[in-house]
């Protein structure tokens, strides 16, 4: 393993969660999760919400927003009595036991602790109101694997880009000094690419620059972003707008297909600089709308940024499943109600492997991950 590949998530264990009853799975610096409908794909990428949500203190409040805590539990409370989570990241695991609020649908923390895998040590922590000893202030007997593994959680951001309508978050003006980071919708591009575009920090601009010629390589008509700001200081906002390479004249987000404006938020995302990027990068379905040849520039975009931040990546392309190696696959099939998640095999699939690729042998049902009838 690479010391760029050493901060990636290692291990992800899980019992009773949602339609997951029972998982252990090893981490690679890509992972390509597929399975058909209904299958349980969702619900592992909830989990790093879940988790982000925790090490927030917004647990119940998520909880609440999401269908209150029996939603959570596999087949319900009554069915799963308990929730086990646990997370390895580098020398650092995160554990956590849930039951069943008794007064309260709200989810209670049974048991809570911080480990360090070289050493064997395990330290307990303990939240308050319901929400984990991963905060600041937390009673905790090693603060420092207990921030080390906030922090972790807090990286591991999930993108939906979903939302290109009129109203998407993106083509709404939004203030300019929002732009610590790409949010998850992509809801402050506009001012995220001013600020790469204008910062004296090293890498930034030459980022920006990435990002604009993976936008031309599929939408060649696309020359620049066109960002100005309006308003007084300290209250400018920036609107999303960009420049035809025919005509001087700025066109809105929303002149953008929907496929083209999906592509721009996923070049932005994996495209920022390396001190920006989430360590671990959680992506949804990025196939919508997006045409095959784009959806191979995009592969290529993926495995250049897996070299140094880890991905995990649901998808239902065959065309984009075609881009990746057989060990980069995490299959999810469902069986009597519960999830399963494997590894794929490559030795297994060596004769196939030289006529086909893996979205084509994903097609065949040679792996699993679709629809039984």
């Amino acid at each position: 393993m690479t010391d760029n590949q050493s901060t990636h998530l290692e291990r992800v264990a899980i019992k009773g969660f949602k339609s997951i009853k029972e998982m252990d799975l090893k981490m690679e610096p890509i992972n390509i999760v597929i399975g058909a409908n209904g299958s349980g794909k969702s619900n592992f990428i909830s989990l790093f919400t879940f988790l982000r949500n925790l090490s927030e203190g917004k647990l119940q409040t998520y909880v609440e927003k999401n269908g209150f805590a029996n939603a959570f539990f596999h087949f319900g409370s009554k069915t799963t009595p308990q929730i086990e989570i646990n997370v390895k990241a580098n020398i650092n695991g995160y554990h956590a036991i849930f039951e069943h609020g008794s007064n309260d649908d709200n989810l209670v923390f049974i048991n809570e602790y911080c480990t360090i895998s070289s050493s064997g040590q395990k330290f307990e922590i303990k939240g308050s109101k319901g929400e984990s000893g991963l905060l600041l202030g937390a009673e905790a007997k090693s603060p420092a694997v207990r921030n080390y593994t906030r922090r972790y959680l807090e990286d591991c951001l999930v993108y939906h880009f979903h939302d290109t309508g009129p109203t998407a978050s993106f083509k709404q003006a939004t203030d300019l000094s929002a732009s610590d980071f790409l949010f998850s919708n992509a809801g402050n591009l506009a001012s995220f690419l001013y600020r790469l575009k204008n910062s004296k920090t090293k890498g930034f601009q030459s980022s920006y620059q990435d990002i604009v010629d993976a936008i031309k390589t599929v939408a060649p008509y696309f020359h620049d972003f066109y960002l100005e700001p309006r308003g007084n200081e300290g209250e400018e906002k920036v609107l999303l707008r960009w420049i035809h390479r025919d005509h001087d004249e700025p066109f809105s987000a929303n002149q953008l297909s929907d496929g083209t404006a999906r592509f721009i938020c996923m070049a932005t995302l994996f495209l920022q600089p390396k001190s920006l990027r989430p360590k671990t990068i959680i992506l949804d379905e990025p196939e919508l709308g997006l045409h095959p040849a784009a959806l191979e520039v995009l592969a290529d975009i993926v495995k250049a940024t897996a070299k140094e931040n880890q991905v995990i990546c649901s998808t239902q392309s065959v065309t984009f499943a075609n881009q990746f190696n057989p060990e980069d696959f995490i299959v999810v099939d469902q069986e009597k109600g519960a999830s399963t998640f494997k590894r794929v095999d490559e030795v297994a699939l060596k004769d196939w492997l030289e006529d086909y690729s893996m979205g084509d042998i994903w097609s065949k049902n040679i792996i699993g991950g679709r629809p039984e009838w």
